[in-house]
């Protein structure tokens, strides 16, 4: 028995989603709905039947459709391209938060282009101006030490843009932030209630406002328990960990510091070996808070809890935020302050 096969030839030599709903026996707004992935234009997400949303991507796999983004653009007056400039996305925090916010841009059919500043200022300048270039719809930036002048340029150009785990001085800019504060003195409360009394902070040199907050939560806490005069913080820069970290360990030995804060998840991974390698008496008795989890801390003899911070919510409210401002063209300043977990590790 013969099948014959009919074949929809496009005049326009071009498939169409005029073309894919005619073929589907559906809409050409439910084709549209499905190939942004259920977003309208107005950026609200559509509740589409999976049967028929699968029965429309066959038959656009099939007639070989190629979606016009340029077209699609000029239309709408948006590229649905957002920009991500992180401090370090070899660092774990940054990595899971990158995949937080890829993921939540992508439900609402964003495509997201990333950068890595690696806290310099100049790279961090010239990251945002190639992003820029592409005609991205927002930002969402890690600001870096000295990027004011930067940060200035997006407000000017009315590009869209969300401040992400650190503030920035003199911008009025939305921002989702960790409260850093709270963070900095739960963590030494914590070492203090549990008998330490020598604990030290170790933070970096870099002048953010995370770091600068995490201090003062230190110092507070220390205030509280009556040991401000014992408060002992080290500032390390950003290059050269390694060395550095040996003399900062090298005099919390000799001062016999009995728990120490690490300001990052970084500088606590540097810290650990450290001691291991270095100086293992020290090691087993020590008591340490760090900022985020890490694979590493298993391997540890000594007891490492850490302050756990809500990557997800970090992409999920940035990307949020973002996406009003882009499809609302809402003006209104949004500072979102999200909370601080003590992960206690027996």
């Amino acid at each position: 028995m013969l099948r014959f096969i009919t074949i929809r030839i496009m005049s326009s030599g071009r498939v169409t989603i005029k073309d894919i709903a005619a073929e589907a026996g559906v809409s050409v707004s439910l084709v549209s709905f499905v190939m942004n992935n259920n977003v309208g234009a107005n950026g609200r997400v559509y509740r589409v039947n999976e049967d028929t949303a699968r029965k429309i991507r066959e038959v656009a796999a099939r007639l070989d459709y190629h979606p016009n983004s340029a077209a699609r653009s000029l239309r709408s007056g948006k590229t649905r391209m957002i920009g991500v400039i992180l401090s370090d996305i070899s660092n774990n925090f940054f990595a899971e938060m990158a995949r937080c916010i890829e993921d939540a841009a992508s439900q609402y059919g964003y495509v997201v282009f990333f950068g890595s500043s690696d806290e310099d200022p100049a790279k961090f300048d010239s990251i945002v101006r190639t992003i820029m270039l592409r005609g991205v719809d927002g930002l969402i930036v890690v600001p870096c030490e000295k990027s004011v002048r930067t940060i200035k340029m997006i407000a000017e150009s009315g590009v869209p843009f969300v401040l992400l785990d650190r503030d920035v001085e003199g911008v009025e800019a939305n921002t989702v932030l960790l409260n850093n504060r709270k963070a900095g003195h739960m963590a030494t409360s914590r070492l203090l209630a549990e008998g330490c009394r020598k604990v030290m902070m170790v933070s970096y040199a870099m002048r953010l406002s995370n770091i600068i907050d995490r201090e003062a939560g230190y110092r507070d806490a220390m205030a509280e328990y009556g040991y401000a005069d014992n408060a002992i913080v080290h500032n390390i820069r950003f290059r050269n960990i390694p060395a550095q970290m040996e003399k900062v360990m090298a005099d919390a030995l000799e001062r016999g510091v009995d728990g120490i804060v690490f300001a990052t998840n970084t500088l606590t991974i540097q810290g650990v070996k450290c001691m291991r390698e270095k100086m293992p008496g020290m090691f087993r008795k020590i008591k340490i808070v760090a900022f985020d989890e890490s694979e590493a801390f298993s391997l540890s003899d000594c007891k490492i809890s850490y302050i756990r911070q809500p990557v997800e919510l970090f992409g999920s409210e940035s990307v949020r935020i973002l996406l009003d401002n882009i499809t609302n063209g809402t003006k209104q300043i949004v500072n979102t302050t999200l909370s601080p977990q003590f992960v206690e590790i027996n």
